[in-house]
């Protein structure tokens, strides 16, 4: 299998509240992993691809959310009628939240690399 990703993904776990565009209210989700460019998160629902989402993370040993707009690029259920994990592809982020998710990710990465 060919490798089409552009940038490292970083393994997270990460709370996020993200609202459907036009759409229905905030909803509670998981952030698995995360790169420069998007998110996999794990829904309780399909959303369909190029569905629109304003989506605030929250940082550990940070109080202030990292908000981000972004577009469903693919969904893949996990169970049957159950949660599916959900790749979004960021089309808004500012560069001082993306810098703060950023740099809470990598931090992470090094203390796992530490263990090792």
């Amino acid at each position: 299998m060919t490798e089409r990703r552009k940038f490292l993904r970083f393994e997270t776990a990460l709370n996020a509240l993200c609202e459907i565009v036009n759409g229905k209210g905030p909803a509670s989700y998981k952030v698995k992993n995360i790169s420069k460019e998007g998110a996999l998160i794990i829904a309780d629902s399909k959303l369909s691809e190029g569905t629109e989402l304003k989506m605030s993370m929250d940082v550990p040993g940070d109080n202030v959310p990292v908000f981000a707009s972004c577009r469903v690029a693919w969904q893949k259920d996990i169970e049957k009628n159950g949660p599916c994990e959900v790749g979004v592809r960021f089309t808004r982020i500012e560069n001082s939240d993306k810098g703060r998710l950023l740099e809470y990710i990598y931090t992470q990465w090094l203390r796992i690399l530490d263990k090792k």
